[in-house]
């Protein structure tokens, strides 16, 4: 867990004094503006403490501080003025949410005492962090793989889509990846609330496509309710949504308005259809750059970049249901003697599945062996 934390302010004798008395008990970086503290955060971060002088020419303090608690948010954020007035710090603590507000000149001993705060209050912010994003993430992705036995095509490509959509948000530097992987295998949860059968019932395909329409907006009203899950509901509301605005929901939305883990969820279960459908990656991505209203350009050139670092594919190896292991990658689909799906090529296995598996080869004829991939040869 990272301990760096970064001075800023525009008077350099300032920053000196403090490298001075600080830099042996604490990993100290110093940025003499604003513009200069982003940049360092981008190019060496992450930064547990930002400490920032509030009134700098140019970016002020609390534009900083503002800007980092958006791009930056697990950073935690300390303000120094020479100027302290109660506007400026409910402005501060209103706009930057920051954590401890100190006058200048902040004697060194009162500025270390408010590091190691900083320092503590990242540990616990990181902390829960963990609990929730790993807790949270093997909950859902249990219940997904159990749901594959359901309805195989839809909640396995879900995995499918998860990894991809990963890739997507790594590749596009966006910090929650562990949201758009929830959002990824929640996707189609609205379709559990349609009766058995009440998709091949469905009368004309206006009807149908009704039906199916509604699916993500369903699914948003499920999660909505669940805390700390609202943005997840609506990166699922509108992965339907196309970036011009169409689709699904019909409201005003369009191009960036829509929820970045929304635009990447578009890309990556439309690629994976087209994908699936025309048995070539290269098809699919050119059919896609076809159709630029409907998609993020920016999450459409991080597909290309994606998909021409990936590896090319190794072989196969065959193996017995009970050789089967967590990470391995299908490379062909599973069915049985007489030809009914159960899990989909292109799916990674999870303990779900491989419970799946060993009970349904106790009650009907699998095909064997199983074309698999290794957990380290897994696909982008």
């Amino acid at each position: 867990m990272t301990k760096k934390i970064l001075l800023v302010d525009d008077e350099d004798n300032v920053l000196r004094g403090y490298l001075r008395s600080l830099r042996k008990s604490f990993d100290l970086e110093v940025a003499l503006n604003g513009r200069e503290a982003l940049q360092i955060m981008k190019d060496r971060g992450p930064f547990a403490v930002l400490v920032s002088d509030m009134r700098m020419p140019g970016l002020t303090g609390l534009d900083l501080v503002t800007m980092v608690r958006s791009w930056h948010p697990d950073t935690i954020r300390i303000m120094l003025t020479g100027d302290p007035d109660q506007k400026t710090a409910v402005d501060a603590v209103n706009h930057g949410q920051v954590f401890r507000f100190l006058a200048k000149p902040c004697p060194p001993d009162e500025l270390a005492l408010a590091l190691h705060a900083g320092l503590r209050q990242h540990e616990l912010v990181m902390a829960e962090k963990e609990l929730l994003e790993q807790t949270l993430t093997g909950a859902i992705t249990l219940f997904s793989e159990l749901l594959a036995g359901v309805d195989p095509v839809l909640f396995s490509r879900c995995q499918v889509v998860r990894e991809r959509s990963a890739g997507l948000a790594r590749e596009l530097g966006y910090e929650k990846v562990w949201a758009v992987e929830i959002a990824a295998l929640l996707g189609p949860v609205g379709r559990i609330t349609l009766p058995a059968g009440a998709i091949e019932a469905a009368v004309g395909r206006a009807r149908l496509e009704s039906l199916l329409a509604a699916v993500p907006e369903i699914g948003a009203r499920l999660i909505q309710p669940i805390p700390r899950m609202e943005e997840i509901a609506g990166m699922i509301r509108y992965q339907a949504k196309g970036y011009d605005g169409s689709g699904t929901p019909a409201d005003d939305t369009h191009g960036e308005a829509i929820p970045l883990g929304a635009r990447i969820l578009k890309v990556a279960w439309d690629f994976s259809e087209l994908e699936h459908a025309r048995k070539s990656r290269s098809v699919a991505l050119e059919e896609m750059k076809l159709r630029p209203k409907a998609y993020d350009p920016k999450v459409i050139e991080a597909l290309g970049l994606l998909l021409a670092s990936s590896r090319p594919a190794p072989a196969p190896k065959d193996l017995r249901i009970r050789s089967l292991r967590t990470g391995m990658t299908l490379a062909r689909d599973i069915r049985t003697g007489d030809g009914k799906l159960v899990l989909p090529a292109g799916l990674r296995l999870g303990p779900g599945h491989l419970e799946l598996l060993s009970s349904l080869a106790q009650l009907m004829d699998l095909l064997e062996p199983v074309s698999v991939l290794d957990a380290d040869e897994a696909r982008p």
